[in-house]
């Protein structure tokens, strides 16, 4: 009996899409570095905030490791400035998450943003409709690692049997299956569906209400 839910969040629960183009951007105006388009940074997506700027980055451009921190640092700045401004919840996803609490289900996001990021967003969005929330932080290594999804478990007091994990990528696709837990690949999200077949998934919903038929 499924008795839990683990939710990716950008792409999953949030279109986040405008925002993470407006951080991405920021840090890359700052540098002198042109811009990225929404389709690029869409691609850039899924493994946190270090990868996406370091894809996003001219291809050509050689750094030093200093150099390269400077800009995630500036990054998580304007993380801490920019997020949360275009931000949307998707349509039925509020509806769906108070079916969930109303069945007694738990709920998590386990994302690679950066912790204090996904906190905010927590509060912000999901205040009294989701439990709990793990982004990346020092010591702990980031989703497709189990060790995330693993935290949710164990304060929950769950085993993988008793959970499933929501997302819309392959890592989101890789993620459950370190953890051991069903895998729901969303197709409203960041990527294809066709994609997401190529990437192993095997279950989906076309909309949140279609969540609701894996509690079962």
């Amino acid at each position: 009996m499924i008795k839990g839910v683990i939710f990716d969040l950008d792409g999953t629960l949030l279109n986040t899409l405008a925002d993470l183009t407006n951080i991405t951007n920021k840090t890359l105006e700052e540098f002198g570095y042109p811009p990225r388009n929404m389709e690029e940074v869409e691609w850039y997506v899924g493994n946190g905030a270090r990868p996406l700027i370091q894809r996003a980055l001219p291809d050509d451009l050689k750094l030093s490791e200093e150099e390269f921190e400077k800009i995630y640092e500036v990054m998580l700045g304007n993380y801490a400035k920019y997020q949360n401004i275009y931000a949307t919840v998707y349509d039925g996803m509020e509806e769906v998450l108070l079916e969930m609490k109303a069945r007694g289900i738990r709920t998590a996001i386990v994302t690679n943003k950066p912790h204090s990021a996904a906190e905010d967003i927590l509060h912000k969005y999901f205040e009294g409709l989701i439990e709990m929330s793990q982004g990346a932080q020092d010591g702990v290594p980031k989703k497709p690692d189990p060790a995330l999804c693993n935290l949710v478990l164990e304060a929950f007091g769950l085993s993988p049997e008793e959970c499933i994990y929501v997302g819309d990528s392959d890592t989101d696709i890789d993620t459950a299956k370190n953890a051991g837990l069903l895998s729901v690949s969303v197709t409203w999200g960041f990527r294809r569906k066709q994609f997401l077949i190529e990437h192993g998934a095997e279950h989906f919903a076309e909309k949140p209400e279609e969540l609701l038929r894996y509690l079962d």
